[in-house]
């Protein structure tokens, strides 16, 4: 084992990975297991220079003086990560051996395992756990998506005079599977992230536009309460889409979202010119006013 002269930063990972485990028996039985694994670990040790053994207890001084090697802590963050992850899945565990078997008849033998694996953690090493709770943190998860499915919006679908087709998105699982399709960050959307809980709360409606063939076109995010704008429109992997892109706009008109208003005559009028006047002089010939492909013609 590494002879470290603090391992204090190892101990708080193991306390904060463990508050995630409601069951404080376990909690405590997983503190101490995950402290004895990152101790085990020496990609989280670097060697202790001179200016830390000046600093550090005499003891360590004194281990110095015989020539025995010191280290000191530098946390690896994939250990780390691995840490989290585990009291994650645990922290499943217990919710699922907590389930009433009652309301999941067809995964009681998963249930009575989980509970049996809980009330036999104090015999099991950190790997063993880590094994473990990734197959039953897997059964929770598939009883989320099965929820997230349950929770569906109304389905509904606009065809548009060209042929394309707006579909309704209508679960934070169909919302994930459209991320990964466009290559954004909806792929890591579930039930509390910021996308997904807007649909799951009813404040978010999501649609995605298809060809005739099925090809993804575009994704287009409004509110769900009286809604005044499109909030976000992105292309496959993020490509922007003009807020008055026709087929934006069709979707638009057939769900209340409308774009804009463009500023009229008598509010582009300058202070001190009267409307009568502006309408007679007819549209501004200024170079930023003159349309864009008479600016790179050469005036005569």
């Amino acid at each position: 084992m590494t002879n470290a002269i603090d391992i204090t930063p190892l101990r708080a990972l193991a306390k904060r990975a463990s508050a995630r485990i409601e069951d404080q028996l376990v909690a405590e039985r997983f503190e101490a297991l995950a402290l004895s694994h990152l101790i085990k670990d020496p990609r989280n040790f670097r060697p202790a220079s001179d200016a830390d053994i000046k600093d550090a207890p005499q003891w360590a001084k004194d281990a110095h003086a015989r020539g025995d090697a010191l280290h000191v802590v530098r946390i690896n963050r994939n250990v780390a990560a691995r840490i989290h992850t585990v009291a994650l899945r645990l922290a499943k565990t217990c919710k699922l051996a907590a389930t009433d078997p009652m309301g999941r008849p067809d995964d009681l033998d998963t249930i009575t395992s989980a509970r049996k694996f809980i009330r036999k953690i104090d015999n099991a090493n950190f790997d063993i756990v880590a094994r473990k709770v990734l197959q039953y943190a897997r059964v929770l998860d598939r009883w989320d998506e099965l929820s997230e499915l349950l929770a569906m919006c109304p389905e509904r679908s606009i065809v548009l005079l060209g042929g394309r087709i707006w579909h309704r998105i209508t679960s934070v699982a169909a919302l994930r599977l459209i991320g990964v399709e466009f290559g954004n960050c909806l792929a890591r959307t579930n039930r509390t992230s910021p996308y997904g809980a807007l649909l799951m709360n009813g404040r978010a409606q999501f649609w995605v536009l298809r060809t005739v063939d099925g090809v993804g076109l575009m994704v287009a995010m409004a509110s769900m309460h009286a809604p005044v704008a499109f909030t976000e429109v992105k292309g496959p992997r993020n490509a922007p889409v003009r807020f008055d892109d026709a087929s934006l706009a069709q979707l638009g008109l057939a769900i209340g979202v409308h774009p804009p208003p463009q500023p009229t005559l008598e509010l582009l009028r300058p202070p001190g010119i009267s409307a009568a006047v502006l309408a007679a002089r007819g549209p501004c010939t200024c170079y930023l006013c003159r349309p864009r492909r008479l600016r790179s013609r050469r005036t005569e």
